[in-house]
């Protein structure tokens, strides 16, 4: 962040937004920061196909990173060819027979991560038509999150859980042991209905007071007028509609998924798999209590549900990101 810039910061409001595509539905969450007070916030769902951002969404997101100009975009990598950064006699190993040098590599205090750099880039194409991202955070980042925010003893497997996609580790006294990002193949079946929620009166969009920070900000002079820049603006939850899913033909393919990822923990020699105590899944995706009940029964371990907001850990990641540059 240049001198200018972090000068004149504070006078402006910093607006984060996180973007999420599971499955058909797209979730887009904004919070809006000013002089450290939450002003704004805001979670959207869209119906989307191919795994694209649907045009409603590119303009509702457009419009906010036109009107605020210090605005952070973030997402979460979902490709193969991904995980945790394990030691191996001493040495780095990388699932899939990959070389560190084909691997975008980012660490924390606690956990190493990659990802094959090829498939970032194919991945981040997707966001070109909002201008790209400003944060891309690994799922594994996010198991680690909740694996030492919330530790609990013995070998545990960590599963985040998406619609379209599994990112599992094993974790041992806070430490991993092994890890694997699965695509969850297959339809995606929806209730014959939406779930219909109440209506709430709004007005256009075009209509609504948005700040004039961006036209502003070539003209500020740093006398205590910056204050009439910004007036506080909150917009209801603008859904209307709630995609509904028949979760039972995925919460088997989940279970396949993960039974296939732990034989292969138990049976690869490189992995030298202890004995499993529990699976704590990490829930993004809000199954039914049917589905996790499924899961359960077909892997014959104890099992924990955790709900998870994977948006509201994006910002949380990209508002400590953004402090520590």
């Amino acid at each position: 962040m240049g001198f200018f810039t972090s000068m004149v910061s504070p006078f402006f409001s910093q607006v984060f937004i996180a973007i999420n595509i599971d499955a058909i539905t797209c979730t887009i969450k904004v919070i809006r920061i000013k002089r450290d007070r939450q002003v704004e916030s805001l979670t959207k769902e869209f119906k989307t196909t191919e795994n694209q951002i649907p045009m409603e969404a590119v303009k509702l997101i457009r419009r906010y990173k036109h009107s605020y100009p210090f605005t952070y975009v973030s997402v979460v990598i979902k490709t193969l060819s991904q995980g945790v950064v394990l030691q191996k006699d001493s040495r780095d190993f990388f699932a899939g027979n990959l070389r560190a040098s084909e691997c975008e590599i980012s660490s924390s205090d606690t956990i190493r991560v990659f990802a094959k750099r090829s498939m970032i880039k194919d991945y981040l194409r997707r966001y070109d038509v909002i201008g790209g991202v400003d944060f891309l955070f690994s799922p594994f980042l996010l198991i680690d999150k909740n694996a030492h925010d919330l530790p609990t003893l013995g070998n545990n497997v960590y599963v985040l859980l998406q619609r379209s996609n599994i990112a599992l580790t094993v974790v041992y006294k806070g430490v991993a042991t092994f890890s694997g990002f699965f695509i969850a193949e297959g339809e995606v079946p929806m209730l014959n209905k939406e779930e219909q929620r109440p209506d709430i009166e709004l007005k256009n969009f075009d209509e609504l007071s948005l700040d004039e920070d961006f036209d502003e900000f070539a003209k500020i002079a740093l006398d205590p007028s910056l204050d009439r820049l910004q007036t506080d603006m909150f917009i209801p939850n603008l859904d209307e509609t709630k995609i509904v899913y028949d979760d039972m033909p995925k919460a088997r393919i989940i279970s396949k998924i993960l039974v296939d990822a732990i034989k292969e923990y138990y049976q690869n020699p490189l992995y030298q798999g202890e004995f499993i105590d529990k699976v704590i899944l990490l829930d993004a995706c809000k199954l039914s209590d049917q589905a996790h009940e499924l899961i359960a029964k077909e892997l014959m371990l104890e099992t924990v549900k955790r709900d998870i907001d994977l948006p509201d850990v994006l910002i949380e990641f990209a508002q400590r990101e953004l402090k520590g540059r």
